[in-house]
């Protein structure tokens, strides 16, 4: 057994393919610390002396140790290849749903939480060695799995981010990271872990104020404070910073995407656009732009697509409908809208289905 246990160890440390081969190394390492107490066992019963007991025990440690060492490095590998840039390309069909190596990341996260009882033991070995050789392992290795947990979904996170800047359409970026946070989240809350493994470090700068009559910027960022609706929903939540940050995103994307669509209707309309015939048109124009580029668009969690259609509605259909009023009031006479509120209600509802 002690023989398999070296070949599987150097194998390991020469071992280019890492993530495949991590399970399997943990489940040796498993294997190993639930045997030996019965094979030293069989050994203490053989009246043998104390010495040559000590001496086998110190054979198994090693070999623990030595494996220890190769989940070390394989970790070590797996984190590597994470945060290569090459695995974070960003094609058109992954900025509308979830990117491959999120998925990785996380089934990635959800090995380690599932060995939790092997990596605890491994953690401890790695703290008494510190203390004995005054060596440490990298930072992002720390005390407790969930702590290195936390740390993997931190670089996670940060990796999106940097995605995310490849992405031109700024409402899509903020579409790309909704998906893909609300996957980690979803994925988070399934192995029971603490909410605090989530987001900690994220944070979006509020906008600066800019003239009413601007669109936002391409690629500024943007959070308001969650909308007062949400505020029970968020109380009873157990995953807060997962909630606090998808809202985030939603104000974001709402501010980009759809902030300039309603500025038509009330903002003065530069002179180029007067021959359009006015802000209606104008509104109209840009509305059914962006409803068509954004059909395309997809969001596969189905209550994330059903907040987020919500979302849009709240934010078009009662400007829409007081723009519609007023200029009743107001006695105008210019042509009928060529969609009713209803009707471009209707519209938004086919928002995100891909």
């Amino acid at each position: 057994m002690l023989h398999f246990v070296d070949a599987v160890a150097h194998a390991a440390l020469h071992d280019d393919q890492a993530p495949e081969t991590l399970p399997g190394m943990l489940l040796v390492y498993t294997c190993v610390v639930d045997d030996a107490p019965a094979v030293l066992a069989l050994f203490q019963e053989a009246s043998m002396t104390s010495s040559m007991f000590d001496a086998i025990n110190a054979v198994f440690l090693r070999k623990m140790n030595r494996l220890s060492d190769a989940i070390w490095s394989m970790m070590e590998k797996v984190r590597a290849s994470f945060v290569r840039d090459g695995c974070w390309r960003v094609s058109s069909a992954e900025a509308g749903g979830v990117h491959k190596t999120t998925r990785l990341m996380m089934n990635y996260i959800m090995l380690l939480s599932r060995n939790e009882r092997a990596l605890s033991l491994i953690l401890q070995e790695d703290q008494q060695q510190q203390q004995q050789h005054l060596s440490h392992q990298p930072d992002y290795y720390s005390s407790t799995v969930d702590i290195l947990i936390k740390d993997l979904i931190s670089c996670l996170e940060k990796q999106l981010e940097k995605a995310s800047n490849f992405i031109s359409d700024p409402g899509l970026r903020y579409i790309f990271l909704m998906n893909n946070c609300s996957f980690i989240s979803q994925k988070v809350s399934s192995m029971l872990l603490p909410s605090w493994t989530l987001f900690e470090d994220y944070k979006i700068e509020r906008p600066k104020k800019r003239d009413s009559r601007e669109r936002p910027s391409p690629m500024e960022d943007y959070v308001n404070q969650p909308d007062p609706n949400l505020q029970e929903q968020i109380q009873m939540d157990s995953n807060l910073d997962g909630l606090l940050m998808i809202q985030s995103f939603i104000e974001a994307y709402l501010d980009a995407s759809w902030e300039p669509v309603m500025s038509c209707l009330y903002y003065d309309i530069p002179r180029g656009f007067l021959k359009l015939g006015g802000r209606l048109d104008k509104f109209e124009c840009e509305f059914h732009k962006t409803y068509t580029m954004q059909r395309q668009w997809k969001v596969p969690n189905p209550e994330l697509r059903k907040r987020l259609r919500k979302a849009v509605i709240e934010k078009v259909i009662p400007g829409f409908s007081k723009y519609l009023a007023e200029r009743t009031t107001k006695a105008k006479s210019n042509r009928p809208p060529k969609n009713t509120a209803l009707e471009l209600e209707e519209l938004l509802e086919e928002l995100f289905e891909g």
